[in-house]
């Protein structure tokens, strides 16, 4: 009898069985992927914490007084022949600064973590080891800086003061103080607003300047992770998670200045919520929630536009921003939930609030 006994597989099964191996290796890939990706997002918020700590210390060490946004240069040596601060600070080595390192946070406030780089650069592929040494690295995405931080690149210690992981609230947390013509004056710190059902024009409380003086702790944001883009005639999407950080962060509009946008609303879900009105309302409905100009076109939803040259959250892991909240809590925020202007300004009481001088 002959025998039919067959060895070997034939092409159908070996591509049933290949198909199998693909699938499972891309389920393998995925969950590895998303690991990952947690693991970064986890480290990332536990950076954070330490930021977080470090700036309630400082207040701690001075009667509550909040950690300045952000110092000129002649703030801190003395304002046109004024004595201003006269502060000067030291790197771990207990060599003095440079000024121009100290206008941003993280130099001054590196004292209260012991001069650790992780907290500060930690998201960074370089290995520094040390803070003193940090270099400031050019940006893939070529960055106008301004012009006070602009001379100070090729100093040692620049990565730490131009692009550490998290960006401060410098505008309205601690505050950014000028050089004025006698003494340091503060951006933004006799501006008038008017809140809903208010008669006339309040001023002050604009700027948070104690610990003690925030109205919303759990809710103000201190801290977020940043980056600094310029003006983009075009949306930028899917940014790359190694590109530098920046020393401050700012809300979406910065007094009557549009600064950024997000199209993190969906048109389908603005016809839900206007009823059936027309296309050309939508359209007014995201330029007065979000970004009163330019109006946001349906194709830039899901999209980031700057509109000025600025640092501005930054989602390095994942679709959410890592934010640092003045009670000393540390979470996640999306972008579209950004544009609510009550966690950046403590006065704040709506979201589409605004002030002028």
């Amino acid at each position: 009898m002959k025998n039919t006994r067959r060895f070997g597989f034939t092409i159908v099964e070996l591509l049933v069985v290949i198909s199998i191996i693909v699938l499972l290796v891309g389920l393998l890939t995925s969950g590895l992927s998303g690991a990952i990706a947690t693991g970064k997002r986890t480290k990332e918020m536990n950076r954070l914490k330490q930021i977080m700590l470090a700036w309630s210390m400082y207040s701690g060490q001075y009667e509550d007084r909040l950690l300045p946004g952000f110092l000129e240069s002649g703030v801190q040596q003395g304002a046109q022949g004024s004595s201003a601060w006269q502060v000067r600070y030291k790197n771990k080595k207990g060599t003095e600064l440079d000024p121009r390192l100290c206008q941003t946070y993280p130099w001054r406030l590196a004292p209260y973590l012991d001069f650790n780089t992780e907290p500060i650069l930690g998201y960074r592929e370089d290995s520094q080891d040390n803070l003193d040494y940090s270099l400031y690295q050019d940006p893939t995405i070529p960055i106008t800086l301004p012009t006070t931080l602009s001379t100070c690149t090729s100093l040692e210690g620049s990565g730490a003061a131009l692009q550490p992981a998290f960006g401060y609230n410098a505008y309205y947390v601690g505050g950014w103080w000028e050089t004025g013509t006698t003494v340091p004056t503060l951006k933004f710190g006799n501006d008038g607003y008017t809140q809903v059902g208010s008669t006339g024009v309040a001023r002050g409380r604009l700027i948070a300047r104690t610990q003690s003086g925030i109205p919303n702790p759990s809710g103000l944001i201190v801290f977020a992770a940043s980056i600094f883009l310029n003006q983009s005639p075009t949306p930028y999407s899917k940014l790359d998670q190694y590109l530098p950080g920046a020393a401050w962060v700012t809300p979406h509009r910065l007094g009557p200045d549009e600064i950024w946008g997000f199209g993190g609303v969906t048109l389908e879900g603005i016809d839900v919520a206007l009823n059936g009105q027309t296309h050309s309302n939508v359209s007014e409905m995201i330029s007065s929630f979000l970004s009163p100009s330019p109006i946001i076109q349906s194709g830039d939803i899901g999209k980031l536009l700057v509109y000025k040259d600025q640092s501005i959250p930054f989602n390095r892991y994942g679709k959410s921003v890592s934010v640092g909240r003045a009670d000393g809590s540390v979470n996640s925020s999306s972008m579209t939930e950004l544009n609510d202007l009550r966690l950046w300004i403590p006065c704040a009481e709506t979201l589409n609030f605004s002030h002028a001088p």
